[in-house]
């Protein structure tokens, strides 16, 4: 009693600094900056994504961006299933908003579920959030809705980022989507034209088809040998070169499918799969580019070459 409400971390910058408007789309080509750390398929581990910012100097022991000019690069899936999705989403979007100040930049490209979570699929979600919905009379997708702060921050973002020579894309390119030869700024409006819409709802079936299809860059696993015959086809090494240089890049670094480790599904380091699972931190790993060098780095800032 008589103490002032001091408002949770993550959140302190956002009571000052509510846009209440749209966020503007920024552009989905970039030069490769001095540094980068790309994460994948957080899932709502706040507590976890915290520590690992902090060991790689992303973030100071305030929570703050110490990053400078460089970029951190979230490719997809930061929500569902965790129980601190709401603190994940508005850390992300205060640190967007502190990087920008500085040069820096934050990357929240698109996954599978950010769009499922929008568009009333909440088979993964917390039961905290549907009762949290509930009680506020709005159905779960209202929770991330085009006048809500996170929503308005997760209709500007893309499904498809460049950065240098590397394509950051939730699931992978699959050889019928290169084949269309629409390019990442065409991909990447199609996705957002039906963010927050059911997908029973949407009537143009190809944007259905990239948004929700499992050839679509949220949802394609036909990279993995033993996902081929149901989100396949998987494609050859020519294929790769043709889906790389379609889109301006020598790698992809994808998420969505779980791996132990981060590697290469081929060679040449074609294809970068980081999507270790954040239920146990130590075992986390993210990828730091450096100019020509990259580094695979765990939760305490420990690099190690990348082979």
């Amino acid at each position: 009693k008589g103490k002032p409400i001091r408002l949770p971390e993550f959140a302190s910058l956002l009571g000052k600094e509510l846009h209440l408007k749209p966020y503007e789309v920024g552009p989905a080509t970039w030069a490769q900056p001095k540094k980068f750390l790309a994460i994948s398929d957080v899932e709502g581990q706040y507590d976890f994504m915290v520590r690992f910012l902090k060991g790689s100097g992303v973030i100071d022991k305030d929570g703050r961006w110490a990053f400078g000019k460089g970029h951190l690069i979230c490719v997809g899936d930061m929500v569902d299933r965790g129980q601190q999705v709401t603190e994940t989403l508005l850390l992300l979007v205060r640190l967007f908003k502190e990087a920008k100040k500085v040069g820096g930049y934050v990357h929240h490209v698109l996954g599978n579920h950010e769009v499922m979570m929008m568009g009333g699929d909440i088979r993964y979600t917390a039961p905290k959030y549907k009762e949290a919905a509930q009680r506020l009379g709005i159905p779960c997708r209202g929770l991330l809705g085009a006048d809500t702060e996170v929503g308005r921050f997760l209709r500007s973002r893309h499904a498809l980022v460049r950065v240098g020579e590397y394509l950051f894309v939730h699931a992978g390119i699959s050889p019928p989507i290169a084949n269309t030869k629409l390019g990442i700024d065409k991909l990447n409006k199609l996705t957002r034209s039906v963010l927050g819409v059911p997908p029973a709802e949407i009537k143009d079936k190809f944007s259905q088809a990239v948004s929700w299809g499992t050839l679509g860059p949220l949802w394609y696993r036909g990279y993995f040998k033993e996902y081929a015959a149901s989100f396949g086809p998987q494609p050859s090494p020519e294929e790769m070169d043709k889906i790389l240089a379609a889109f301006g890049a020598k790698t992809i670094v994808i998420g969505h499918t779980k791996v132990t480790q981060v590697g290469s599904m081929y060679d040449k380091r074609r294809v970068l799969a980081i999507d270790i699972p954040w239920t146990d931190v130590n075992e986390v790993r993210g990828i730091i580019v450096e100019g020509t060098k990259l580094d695979v780095v765990d939760v305490n800032g420990k690099r190690v070459p990348f082979k």
